[in-house]
């Protein structure tokens, strides 16, 4: 993977969507992208691991300052 400020920000921006996910299939009764009109729990846990492995990867993505 290519280390550089750019990807940093891709990463940073699918975080921010997967974890506005969760938050919206925890907080709402819905039927967006699934099945049944409920709380999509598995959803909502999902998105937030998304989120956290996007950030993650923008960690490693981000160049390393010379030592």
């Amino acid at each position: 993977m290519p280390k550089s400020w750019t990807m940093v920000s891709v990463w940073i921006v699918i975080a921010v969507v997967c974890i506005a996910l969760a938050i919206f299939y925890a907080t709402t009764s819905t039927s967006f992208l699934a099945s049944a009109e409920a709380k999509h729990t598995k959803h909502a846990i999902l998105f937030a691991a998304l989120g956290v492995l996007s950030l993650a990867a923008a960690s490693f993505a981000r160049p390393k300052p010379a030592a």
